[in-house]
């Protein structure tokens, strides 16, 4: 049975969407977390300068020195803002998917509905049945914008993901029902960070789908060396206050290289998507491999929804990195009920940014329902 916390003055204080498919509410949730951060060996950027000088020595064949020097406890609380939604169907799933986006997005990537409501996961998602709950990375969005250096790092967003997911189990999330069933969705850094939630706290979750994503590592650095700019500068309207270790890339034509395969999205999502994007931090970029990722006890089924032409993840082609010789996902999930792999044919590392993003959409709930979730 699921535990609804809702009534009629508990939704008051919430802003409430309308879907043609469910009802969402935006809620805004105090996250305590205690994790432990690498402590950077560099002072924090006095300009752009020295942020694209960072980014050389990172993307360079033998960087000249550890860009860390120890490591530190993190016992912070942090405002994290999310929406939850619900279908209106009456073949309600009692599973809920929680969407973890990756760099350059805020939560908006799930319900990107800035051009046309195909592209929007979650609508596609409460259509199947599925409730599902998006929240804002820490820096990205209406969440806290913390120490882009020595706090927004993946070991710290990994925790926030965990208390987050607890949180909702055990239902101290006002405005959120307690499910029978936990998937988690990740894009990109989100499905870092939900490969290495079960890999920390396989208990948590029963069953995962990652998305633009390998455990390949090797093909990160094109995307890293377009990164050196100061998100404060590069859209002083939106974040003239951030810290200058909150980075970005240049324009929409690195947005595509990185993001989109062309011509397979229509421009005005590319046009959307950059004025819409959001900073990474240094902090992510050092640490993005710095978490575990083998999952020896986790038994839940796994789903590797790969993009053909992910140049982040696949170096420009995902066949044989996510599904062959060169692929080391297998053997991090050894344990798991079901694992599968697809790859989206026509589409670049943002998927659901994509003319065919509902293809994918159908593969990742269909996956679910085939595994009774």
């Amino acid at each position: 049975m699921w535990n609804s916390c809702y009534s009629f003055a508990l939704l008051s204080l919430f802003s409430g969407v309308a879907f043609g498919s469910g009802k969402c509410i935006n809620v805004t949730i105090p996250v305590t977390i205690s994790a432990e951060s690498l402590t950077l060996a560099f002072p924090p950027f006095q300009n752009g300068y020295q942020a694209e000088a960072f980014i050389e020595e990172v993307v360079k064949r033998d960087p000249s020195s550890s860009p860390v020097s120890g490591t530190k406890n993190v016992t912070e609380t942090f405002s994290i803002s999310a929406q939850y939604c619900v279908p209106d169907t009456q073949k309600k799933s009692k599973t809920v998917q929680i969407l973890t986006h990756g760099l350059g997005f805020d939560k908006s990537y799930w319900d990107f509905t800035l051009i046309a409501s195909n592209y929007s996961y979650v609508q596609a998602v409460l259509q199947a049945g599925y409730s599902t709950f998006a929240y804002d990375r820490l820096g990205t969005g209406a969440s806290t914008k913390a120490d882009p250096y020595n706090i927004v790092q993946a070991s710290v967003e990994l925790a926030i993901l965990t208390e987050l997911t607890q949180m909702l189990q055990s239902g101290r999330i006002d405005g959120c029902e307690t499910h029978e069933k936990y998937v988690h969705v990740g894009h990109s850094f989100g499905s870092v960070l939900t490969n290495s939630l079960v890999a920390v706290a396989p208990h948590l979750s029963d069953g995962i789908i990652l998305t633009g994503y390998s455990n390949n590592f090797t093909f990160h650095l094109p995307f890293i060396s377009t990164t050196g700019h100061l998100a404060s500068e590069n859209q002083p309207a939106r974040f003239s206050d951030l810290s200058s270790g909150y980075l970005t890339w240049a324009d929409k034509y690195y947005n595509q290289f990185s993001f989109l395969s062309y011509p397979y999205f229509d421009p005005a999502v590319l046009e959307a998507a950059e004025d819409n994007k959001w900073p990474f931090t240094v902090g992510e970029i050092i640490t993005i491999s710095a978490v575990p990722f083998s999952a020896t006890q986790y038994k839940g089924p796994v789903l590797y929804l790969a993009a053909q032409s992910d140049y982040i993840f696949c170096g420009g082609d995902c066949t044989g990195i996510i599904d062959g010789p060169y692929s080391a996902s297998r053997a991090l999930f050894p344990a798991v009920s079901d694992f599968e792999v697809y790859i989206q044919p026509n589409t670049g590392h943002a998927i659901n940014l994509h003319y065919n993003a509902t293809g994918a959409y159908a593969v990742a709930n269909n996956f679910l329902k085939k595994n009774g979730l």
